[in-house]
């Protein structure tokens, strides 16, 4: 695969397209065909915000990554340190004017401060653990907001925000017990307080994320098809709880195919 494609991690952009459609139907109804330049430009927006974050993360990893991920492109001397970061900032400067054409003033605000977010995390906050968590998790959560506001509507959304976040924050807790060994230079929660604390934290993270789960059919957000996918993403979230201690990078790969499964059922319930 080529190496920019590879460093900008396009799954995630992809799957944040898909969580921004989600939330514009869900926002407009009927008048989702009236904001098609709106909600185009807010994918577009979602998806360069993602990759220009993975690309800034690969930056300030670069070697953390040769022990955590020595296969990425920089590690592996496919792509610079200086081109990265060139590639970075005009990834986040056209997110911004976008964003400012084609949606609007507050939509513009969301953009910049998830950039803000997404650069001190990389340069402060992930090396303070619990907070860089919050941080990216947050952000994850915000995609669907944003796709809301895209539309002129983000009631509805903020159940999914706190799904999304709290689903992520459950993964990213995974993640910090699977790079334990490779992140001497960080207080990241699993590596000040354990493996056994970051467990029962992951496992809060899921309980409350798997109760608001069924909030959306309750409320009559979304219809009774969506609850077939949406236990099916539960019951794979619950099985990485058990990973945790033994297996974190199996348990953080099942994570990432139930957020999956998680926005499946999205799409279904909004049908």
């Amino acid at each position: 695969m080529n190496p920019w494609i590879r460093i900008t991690r396009p799954v995630n952009g992809i799957m944040g397209i898909v969580a921004t459609i989600i939330s514009a139907y869900i926002g407009s109804g009927s008048g989702f065909p009236g904001y098609a330049d709106q909600i185009a430009a807010a994918c577009l927006c979602v998806f360069l915000v993602t990759a220009g974050g993975n690309v800034i993360n690969d930056i300030t990893d670069a070697e953390t990554d040769r022990i955590n991920h020595p296969d990425r492109p920089i590690p592996m001397n496919q792509i610079s340190l200086p081109a990265a970061r060139n590639s970075a900032a005009i990834i986040f400067v056209s997110a911004i004017v976008l964003s400012v054409i084609f949606i609007g003033i507050i939509s513009t605000c969301i953009v910049l401060l998830a950039e803000a977010v997404l650069i001190t995390y990389e340069l402060r906050t992930k090396k303070l653990g619990l907070s860089g968590n919050i941080s990216v998790s947050i952000l994850v959560g915000l995609i669907f907001l944003f796709g809301g506001i895209a539309v002129g509507s983000y009631e509805k959304m903020l159940i999914l925000f706190g799904m999304a976040s709290l689903a992520n924050f459950s993964r990213e807790i995974i993640k910090g017990v699977e790079d334990m060994e490779g992140d001497l230079d960080r207080r990241t929660f699993p590596r000040v307080y354990g493996v056994n604390k970051s467990a029962i934290l992951a496992s809060v993270a899921v309980a409350i994320a798997v109760i608001l789960s069924f909030l959306p059919y309750l409320l009559g957000i979304f219809n009774w098809f969506y609850l077939v996918p949406v236990v099916i993403s539960d019951a794979m979230f619950i099985s990485t709880l058990t990973l945790i201690k033994n297996s974190p990078g199996k348990g953080q790969k099942i994570s990432k195919g139930a957020m999956i499964v998680g926005l499946a059922s999205f799409v279904v319930g909004a049908i």
